[in-house]
């Protein structure tokens, strides 16, 4: 099959999964947007209480993605009670997360106010801050039943369920933020309790669907009991792809704290910047997720010649898509900062961020793809100390010393986070081939 045709089938695939990814991220963007308009203090205070949230965050994305390459493969197998008995032991696995995720958001918060922000900051976020971890709930078992949906190659309906709940965060962040019509004008914390509703109309819709409409037979679901190998199955993919991408995001939430030490404006165009360079990265961990599809289904069948080229495939998409968003980011960072902030020291100083972020889009983006890529052949240990070494042993001691050192200030931190993304992109990637060429001679092997 030529690449260009693996691109009908992955095109209208992927493309589902990225607009349900952006969804994600899509909160965050709306609180940052809207709250600018109340002040630099207000926003800082969503940066830095985003930089908090964000690395619970990831990591039960990452938990939940344990899912989809099981439920792939026994799409691919032909076997859905073997999928459903997946979705239950998984909805187990994402409800105790979630209140992982509680407890390591407040302790996160507990740390960070001991790192020389400013206490006018750090009051700011956290009324905002207990409200958006409490929504943490619903998020991870609406994330039980997408992930189902997206194994079994639904992922038009996740898009929609994702697509209604962000209109109407941004709907009711107008209404609660500003106190339009009747409602109460209750600034920050309006913004997270928008949140908190969009994600929980999230789970009763994406639920309602995987039961009401014959994606998984209700009484099916109930019969199926809580397994320890089924349990331990998941946690051997989710607990590794979670960590995968705690510990880029953790790198990127570091470098919020680093900047924070330089005051609230850096911090404020620290947020607007990387709100912004948070849509592509999040739409390309949606290429990565179709990866995770395409490859899980294709291995399940055996086909290893398949799972290559849907890889190389979706390894050409994000190029040509970060490329795109690089392109944009450079051409108008000038105009798109005053979309959250009027301050003009806070948009020229994300302005010069978003310089850096143009330079990293490519690696951004192809580490996202090739980590759902191993993901697919259920490679996931390695992966993870790959991320490690890059982020935690590269990346953020050369924020540190970039930053603050070297006194680069924010963009010094910037910089080392690339230098991370490089690293992490181009060893993944080599890991992926290595891993198809093995399995490739191993069948090849059989068949003699």
């Amino acid at each position: 099959m030529r690449i260009d045709l693996q691109w009908r089938e992955n095109i209208p695939l992927a493309l589902p999964v990225i607009v349900g990814q952006i969804g994600h991220i899509a909160a965050s963007v709306a609180d940052s947007m809207m709250v600018g308009a109340l002040g630099t203090v207000p926003l800082a205070a969503v940066s830095l209480a985003s930089s908090i949230l964000g690395v619970p965050l990831v990591f039960g994305i990452g938990m939940a993605y344990g899912l989809t390459p099981l439920v792939a493969h026994a799409s691919g197998q032909k076997r859905p009670a073997k999928a459903v008995r997946w979705l239950k032991n998984a909805t187990v696995v994402n409800a105790a997360t979630s209140l992982f995720m509680f407890f390591f958001a407040w302790a996160l918060f507990a740390f960070v106010q001991y790192t020389g922000q400013e206490p006018a900051v750090v009051e700011e976020a956290r009324a905002y801050l207990w409200v958006v971890m409490a929504s943490y709930v619903p998020l991870m078992l609406f994330m039980a039943a997408k992930q189902f949906l997206e194994g079994q190659g639904d992922t038009k309906t996740p898009m929609r369920i994702s697509l209604y709940g962000n209109l109407g965060n941004i709907g009711l962040n107008a209404l609660l933020i500003y106190g339009w019509w009747v409602f109460p004008s209750w600034g920050i914390i309006g913004a997270g309790i928008a949140t908190l509703v969009a994600r929980i109309y999230m789970m009763v819709a994406a639920w309602w669907y995987v039961l009401r409409r014959g994606k998984a037979d209700p009484a099916q679901w109930l019969a199926v009991k809580i397994s320890g190998p089924a349990l331990r199955s998941l946690l051997k993919i989710g607990l590794p792809s979670g960590f995968q991408y705690i510990f880029e995001v953790s790198a990127f939430a570091a470098s919020a704290w680093i900047i924070g030490t330089f005051g609230a404006k850096p911090l404020a165009a620290h947020q607007v910047a990387i709100n912004l360079a948070s849509i592509s990265y999040m739409a390309a961990t949606g290429l990565g997720a179709a990866a995770t599809i395409r490859i899980g289904q294709s291995m399940g069948q055996k086909d290893v010649a398949g799972a290559r080229r849907a890889g190389t495939s979706l390894f050409g998409l994000t190029v040509l898509f970060m490329l795109f968003t690089g392109l944009v980011f450079f051409v108008f960072r000038n105009y798109l900062p005053f979309a959250y902030t009027d301050d003009l020291v806070v948009a020229e100083a994300a302005a010069c961020l978003l310089i850096v972020a143009t330079l990293f889009q490519v690696s951004d983006g192809v580490q996202a793809t090739a980590l759902g890529a191993l993901r697919g052949i259920q490679d996931v240990r390695i992966p993870t100390a790959i991320t490690f070494v890059a982020y935690y042993v590269v990346a953020l001691p050369l924020e540190w010393y970039l930053g603050h050192m070297l006194g680069y200030a924010q963009v010094g931190v910037w910089t080392a986070l690339a230098v991370g993304l490089t690293i992490s992109a181009v060893w993944l990637t080599t890991r992926f081939y290595a891993g198809m060429d093995r399995r490739a001679a191993k069948l090849a092997a059989k068949k003699v």
